[in-house]
């Protein structure tokens, strides 16, 4: 939409957004009057007038989009939204230690908080030792025993990060709950309410209160006598209860394993599984409205350690327990008689865990990543810098434990001495801004989803968020017209975008209080950390300068991870990395763009992860759900589209049909299936936007998938509520989506050139067309073809993909997995190379695939009715039993019959004793590779060959004698039935 500059406003323009008559002539003399006395300045500084004399909430924001883009019609990009006052910056966190001693750490070039920022920040940078030490301070951070130094490197190299707080013991739970100087007993820590109670007064506890629950909590834990520093999973929404479970885990010594309320039990099990966690807090339900969401059935089907199970109304929970299993009023009973007594925390050293967060990334197992004793100092550090966080603030963020912003929240809001809001229901209602409101919140986080909610829904209406001084946004791409929207709610408080990881413990990009402050743009690189952005040679474009390429860091962040539990870091985050000024720098993934205003924009992913609702996924593990849900489909393509007005990305599948007939398939009922297995076996909040048909993906020449021409073919699906494309719609896509040039988020960015071109003999130009016009930054990991001293791989020019993986074409699927993951680690550093290993590979799964779907049974259409119309018991019966792969129930049938066969060979030589015993080593072996668990395999082995005995026992007498050979026992005749069933047992039982 086109908008008029400030002096070409009319009345009737005014009146024409729903505003009356005498309020839209009261409104243009106002905007008069600003453009009269600031007929010389600079447009933000007209911007700020604006925002501050005229627009308020109650007025539409089609008026706020008015004046907004009418003030900066002809400004051009990154406009920015929000001023900093230079008499309110210098009383910001940073600002106030600027006035103090900004001389002393700048020198003469210090001027003011507001132009010297930069500056303080590029001297965090440039010395690390004075800059922690003053934030350190600042933070009131007390040591048992203080470090030797701030950073010692590593010259070993096998931490490039070096090591932080050599020689320091703390506990961090301790410190959060301490008073100090910027916090007192009889300060509130915590304001809360449930969802359903909108018209009671907010709870509060006070900082007294939340140190006697903690200690009487670690106190219980004590009594369960776990081993030192074990791992203590907490899985549930983030309330009152979960806050005092998280610090007295951490005040204890022991370590906290988060995982998010809203997994699947198969999720559940695999954290559990990484961590090797010794116990779990949990929670009977969750309740939403009118619903009881099932939460301990969760964690008791993923075959949890002993649980405590907290009640989610009341004192006495909803659900029967386990054997074990505690009851929340049971675990405090434990420790009943210290009630009241301290609680002497655990000091531990600087490097040790104390929270292992998991961050899923494209292999589909998620990385366990551990958080130090540094990662909370790291987050109440950026709290205090970059959204001024600080005693008198109420800090609200919808998230949860499972997620870092959790953990962040806590030590953010305490360790400052602010107190935390925290609402338990959900963020997305009226209720939830209500809650804003009585809870006098003064820093709100969001993500852009939760925006976009409100906004559609104009849930904050009639709601006073006047005393919110900054909004925090983090976990997806944002959008400049929601985001003036929610300045709009709070009188045009600034939003500070924070952008960085689970593995940074915080940000390594951020906006700040005393810098200008662009919508959906970051302005700074967090305190203490440089950023680099790559080239498409790979190595860091010059300092300064404009231009998109992957984002690289320093190796020197405070507070970053330093191992992973189940993979190698240096690997996953140096390994292949370019150095600068001989240190090799830190891989992140993300494609940013620095503009010519010194801004920086997120451009999603570097490789095929995508970011859906803030939650990292890898293409590959969406694809391979999508794949299974119709034996129509081929193959299908996952992509993470941003939406053409900006915003969070949106998941988009294109399917690949067996055949072309089958291309005007019901697209709406197929996202709906999509939807449906999706949500069940990766996670709930993923959702399918759009379902296009391709005639076949675009591959290159080693038959990978090409997803930037899949990204510019679906990028005009992208919409709020976008339509599903499929060839009814004009051969293979939509003429409207092909030659759709890319629609920005801002008027002051202009529309790039459509990248396809449309030709009236043909429906679509050959994606060879694509892959010219879009030119790809090259990835840092990349080197050039056959350059440096990588070694290449010899087979390149093979063509059979068995030979040139050096396989036997009768090799199994794990044999070339094997191969294929031997060969890419062992030609790493070579593209081409590596190229040819994933052709032979995907060549090889693609025709493995093609061959299953044609010969395989269809269970799912050819039973399901005759399931759906069986008794319940019998319901109940399967939810027992799977289906294995075709050649595992081939392999174990033939081991069991050879038992048998061997059983009846010496049948004359002696009894079976032997065979058995073989037989049921078997059968625990699979079950344990199945279920991870020896001792619930044992147990099933064990019960499987008794209950086979037994039946073998009534069963063989009742056979008449004459069909039996006189050599064969009755012992003998026992043992093939007891095979038969340990057979059953291993192959198809869960």
């Amino acid at each position: 939409m086109a908008y008029k500059s400030l002096d070409s406003i009319t009345r009737s323009d005014i009146e024409a957004l729903g505003i009356s008559g005498d309020v839209a002539e009261r409104l243009l003399r106002d905007l008069q009057e600003i453009i009269r006395n600031y007929s010389f300045a600079t447009p933000p500084e007209t911007w700020v007038q604006i925002s501050r004399r005229i627009l308020h909430p109650d007025l539409p924001f089609s008026f706020h989009q008015m004046l907004y883009y009418g003030c900066y019609k002809d400004f051009g990009p990154d406009p920015p939204a929000w001023i900093p006052d230079p008499k309110v910056a210098s009383l910001t966190n940073v600002g106030d230690l600027l006035e103090r001693r900004g001389k002393e750490l700048l020198g003469e070039n210090y001027k003011n908080p507001i132009s010297s920022f930069s500056s303080f920040q590029e001297f965090s940078v440039s010395n690390p030792e004075v800059y922690w030490r003053i934030v350190l301070d600042e933070l009131n951070i007390l040591f048992s025993v203080p470090p030797k130094c701030i950073l010692e490197n590593d010259t070993s190299g096998d931490n490039p990060g070096g090591n932080w707080l050599p020689g320091a013991y703390l506990n961090p739970a301790r410190i959060c709950l301490a008073n100090g100087l910027n916090r007192r007993s009889e300060d509130v820590a915590i304001r809360w309410r449930d969802e359903g109670s909108d018209d009671l007064p907010v709870n509060t506890m006070t900082l007294v209160e939340l140190r006697a629950q903690v200690w009487l909590a670690a106190h219980a834990l004590n009594a369960l006598r776990l081993e030192e520093e074990s791992a203590i999973a907490v899985d549930m929404p983030m309330n009152v209860e979960s806050v005092v479970i998280y610090l007295a885990i951490v005040l204890s010594g022991h370590v906290v394993v988060s995982i998010a309320d809203s997994f699947s039990p198969q999720e559940i099990s695999t954290r559990l599984k990484i961590s090797k966690a010794k116990a779990i807090f949990t929670q009977d339900v969750i309740i939403r409205g009118d619903k009881n969401i099932p939460l301990y059935r969760r964690v008791v089907d993923a075959e949890a350690p002993v649980a405590i199970v907290i009640p989610a109304r009341g004192s006495s929970i909803s659900v029967n327990l386990r054997e074990n299993d505690l009851s929340w009023n049971d675990f405090l009973g434990k420790a009943r008689n210290l009630r009241g007594v301290e609680y002497v925390a655990v000091e531990k050293p600087a490097g040790a865990y104390t929270n292992i967060l998991f961050s899923s990334g494209t292999t589909g197992e998620p990385k366990a990543i551990p958080w130090t004793n540094i990662s909370p100092l790291k987050s109440a550090a950026d709290a205090w810098c970059h959204l001024d966080v600080h005693r008198g603030d109420v800090v609200a963020w919808p998230t949860n434990l499972g997620w870092m912003m959790g953990p962040w929240l806590v030590y953010a809001s305490l360790i400052n001495g602010a107190c935390m809001a925290l609402y338990n229901g959900s963020p997305l209602g009226p209720s939830f801004a209500k809650f804003v409101q009585d809870a006098e919140v003064t820093v709100l986080g969001v993500i852009p989803s939760i925006v976009r909610t409100w906004k559609n829904s104009n849930s904050s209406s009639g709601y006073d968020w006047s005393r919110i001084r900054c909004f925090g946004s983090t976990g997806e791409a944002s959008n400049v017209d929601e985001y003036l929207w929610l300045m709009g709610r709070a009188h045009f408080s600034p939003v500070i975008e924070y952008c960085g990881g689970t593995e940074i413990g915080g940000s390594f990009i951020a906006g700040s209080l005393l810098q200008p402050q662009s919508l959906a743009a970051f302005s700074t690189a967090a305190m203490g950390c440089k950023l680099f952005i790559l080239g498409e040679d790979g190595n860091p474009l010059p300092p300064n300068v404009e231009g998109v390429g992957e984002l690289a860091l320093h190796p020197h962040v405070f507070g970053a991870s330093s191992t992973l539990l189940n993979g190698n870091h240096y690997k996953v985050y140096f390994k292949g990395m370019p150095t600068f000024q001989g240190q090799i720098l830190r891989r992140h993934g993300d494609l940013f763009e620095r503009t010519s205003r010194g801004y920086y924009r997120a451009h999603g992913r570097a490789d095929d992860t995508m970011n859906l609702g803030g939650i990292k996924v890898g293409s590959v593990e969406i694809e391979r759900v999508c794949n299974s849900v119709d034996d129509s489909i081929l193959e299908t393509a996952a992509i993470g589209v941003p939406p053409l007005n900006g915003g969070p990305e949106q998941l988009v599948i294109a399917v690949v049909f067996n055949s072309p007939e089958l291309a005007n398939h019901d697209l709406s009922l197929l996202k709906k299936s999509f939807n449906s297995e999706i949500q069940k076996k990766l996670n709930p909040l993923f959702k399918v936007s759009s379902v296009v048909t391709l005639p076949s993906l675009p591959r290159t020449a080693t038959n990978k998938v090409m997803r930037r021409p899949l990204f510019i073919l679906t990028g005009g699906l992208g919409e709020s509520e976008p339509n599903d494309v499929g060839q009814s719609d004009g051969a293979t896509m939509s003429s409207s989506l092909l030659l759709s040039g890319s629609t920005v988020s801002s008027p002051f960015i202009a529309p790039s050139k459509p990248s396809l071109s449309r030709n009236p003999n043909k429906s679509l130009l050959p994606f060879r067309n694509v892959s010219r016009s879009f030119k790809i930054p090259r990835c840092a990991v990349d080197s050039p073809y056959g350059g440096g001293n990588a070694p290449t791989f010899p087979r390149t020019r093979v063509w059979d993909p068995y030979k040139r993986l050096g396989i036997s074409p009768y090799a199994s699927e794990e044999e070339i997995w094997a191969s294929r993951n031997f060969l890419l680690e062992q030609y790493a550093g070579h593209e081409r190379s590596q190229e040819s290993i994933e052709g032979a590979f995907e060549k090889l799964l693609m025709s493995s695939f093609i061959k299953r779907k044609k010969t395989k049974i269809n269970l799912k259409t050819k039973l399901k009715k005759k399931v759906d119309e069986s008794p319940p018991w019998l319901k109940a019966l399967l939810d027992f039993v799977e289906m294995p792969p075709m050649d595992t129930i081939f392999r174990r049938l033939f081991l069991f019959a050879f038992m048998g066969g061997w059983s009846i060979m010496n049948s004359a030589e002696g009894g079976p004793a032997f065979q058995v015993a073989v037989s049921l080593a078997a059968c625990i072996y699979f079950l344990n590779e199945k279920t991870k668990s020896l001792g619930r395999a044992c147990l099933i082995g064990i019960g499987a060959l008794t209950a086979g005995w037994f039946c073998g026992s009534l069963l063989i007498p009742m056979i008449p004698t004459f069909l039996i050979q006189p050599t064969w026992t009755l012992e003998l005749l026992t043992s093939l039935v007891a095979y038969v069933f340990l057979f059953l047992s291993c192959t198809f039982l869960k």
